[in-house]
């Protein structure tokens, strides 16, 4: 199937003009569609998901649409906004096309994305958007969503893997990182507490993304105000916990994921205390004594947890994460490794800011 038979099914206005690749993403490949009819322009985000990534895309098409329509329903009082994906003449939200894959689509947007940021308005504003995403989902049943990659915060499992993988690997790879494999292996003990919590039925369930990077935020061009919460793919049962840490270390850092100068990565305190200023602003009166005491040991154990996984990407051929360069996902591994030494160094003034902020209201 063409590109201009995929936008007519997914009902764009007029006829196609020009696409351009977007390469923002590690995942799904991505598109800006442009349209005209009767000379008005119309600009939409065109998405191919990664059937090697997400196994059934279609349960997470359904995900997407009910947690839609949920926040639609359940919005009074916000300016959050919602973005709902096209729908085919049939109803349906994606295209299945001749050969399996799955597309999808909706309005492009005017605004803008940070892969990357100091500016602590923006840091504030992503942390804001974060927590009230998940404050204004804090009624609907985690329970009834798909769960579109299992075990995909399980550290535990996630170490298991590469223990895994590391028994069989043979070859230059598996000689270049037996430090990294080292320091993961000699964590593990603290790096799965969280999943030792959940499974002693310690900290509840919620619906959470999952993927709580600064460019799953689009802000205002203009005044930088968080507009929305986007890429939604990974969205299931979670712990609050999750989407906290994994979105302080990847806001907080000082450095790209794939820094090679480790001498540089550092996690970012003012950056932090804007990030929790933000993302406890609502969700501060709905968490448990628990889940408080479980932040700042977040942000350590997601990085581990990212560390593994980039690690065991690069044992098995990078096969999930897309890279640009050889060896890339090895630097992923290592600048997060860096990271999580400096974040364990700095635990107990994280845990004082998250204390800070979570106090609830009286």
């Amino acid at each position: 199937m063409n590109l201009n038979d995929i936008c007519k099914q997914l009902q764009f206005s007029g006829e196609l003009k020009s696409y351009e690749v977007i390469t923002a993403g590690n995942i799904n490949t991505t598109y800006k569609v442009t349209t005209e009819l009767n000379g008005e322009v119309f600009e939409y985000l065109l998405q191919r998901i990664n059937k090697n990534v997400f196994k059934n895309p279609e349960q997470i098409m359904r995900n997407i649409s009910r947690v839609n329509e949920y926040l639609s329903s359940n919005m009074s009082g916000s300016d959050f906004v919602v973005l709902p994906f096209n729908k085919t003449i049939n109803g349906e939200p994606f295209v299945l096309d001749e050969t399996g894959d799955f597309w999808r689509a909706r309005t492009f947007l005017d605004c803008v994305c940070f892969n990357f940021t100091d500016n602590l308005q923006v840091v504030e504003e992503a942390g804001r958007a974060f927590g009230e995403f998940l404050y204004m989902l804090s009624g609907f049943d985690a329970k009834t969503l798909f769960i579109p990659i299992k075990n995909f915060h399980n550290t535990k499992k996630r170490i298991e893997g590469l223990e895994r993988t590391i028994k069989y690997s043979v070859g230059a790879r598996i000689k270049e990182c037996t430090s990294e494999i080292d320091y993961i292996l000699a964590n593990k003990k603290l790096g799965v507490t969280l999943v030792n919590m959940l499974e002693n039925g310690e900290l509840p369930l919620h619906v959470t993304h999952n993927d709580t990077k600064c460019n799953n935020v689009i802000f205002d061009k203009n005044t930088l105000k968080a507009l929305s919460v986007i890429d939604l793919d990974t969205i299931m049962p979670g712990l609050t916990a999750y989407d906290f840490g994994d979105g302080a270390r990847s806001i907080c850092c000082t450095t790209e994921e794939d820094e090679q100068d480790l001498s540089k990565v550092n996690f970012d305190l003012q950056r932090f205390e804007r990030f929790a200023k933000g993302y406890f602003t609502h969700l501060k009166n709905t968490i448990t004594e628990n889940e408080r005491n479980t932040f700042a040991l977040s942000v350590y154990v997601l990085t581990l947890e990212l560390a593994t996984r980039f690690l065991h990407d690069y044992l098995n051929g990078d096969t999930y994460f897309r890279i640009s360069y050889k060896n890339q996902n090895l630097m992923r591994a290592r600048c997060q490794i860096a990271l999580c030494k400096d974040i364990y160094k700095k635990l107990d003034k994280i845990d004082e800011i998250v204390k800070n902020y979570t106090v609830k209201d009286i």
